[in-house]
């Protein structure tokens, strides 16, 4: 198992999360997680990181994002940390949008995704269940 992948202070910009993406990415494929698995993985864990800077801070500078993710036997886990208030998505008014799914998304492609909001931040702790490693 590799040590925990741990990054802090990043700032939600589009840049700095599209780097942080692929680092990710190399992270849990370096855990073993077969390709599949590893880009719905990354793809769930994006989701959640853009979701913060669309929706954790309010405009001028863009607030920071910390990443923590753990390989256990068994299961990976993915926590991401926003330190903004919770803010309900503006609504969209085109016909038809794909805006206001990414909540539903994350909670399709992992086994479990569990949301808390308060007064400092919003967390969302994203599982997954791995196969065990075969010999």
């Amino acid at each position: 198992m590799p040590e925990p992948f741990r990054c802090h202070g990043v700032p939600a910009a589009p840049g700095a999360l599209r780097r942080l993406r692929h680092d990710l990415m190399a992270w849990v494929l370096a855990a073993g997680v077969d390709e599949d698995r590893a880009g719905s993985i990354v793809l769930a864990s994006y989701e959640a990181l853009a979701n913060v800077a669309d929706h954790a801070y309010d405009g001028g500078e863009p607030g920071v994002v910390d990443v923590d993710a753990a390989a256990h036997p068994g299961r990976l886990e993915v926590v991401i940390t926003d330190h903004g208030r919770w803010r309900p998505p503006v609504p969209d008014t085109q016909p038809v949008s794909l805006r206001g799914r990414g909540l539903l998304l994350l909670r399709a492609s992992a086994d479990r995704a569990d949301i808390t909001s308060g007064e400092r931040g919003t967390v969302v702790t994203l599982t997954w269940d791995l196969d065990p490693v075969k010999p």
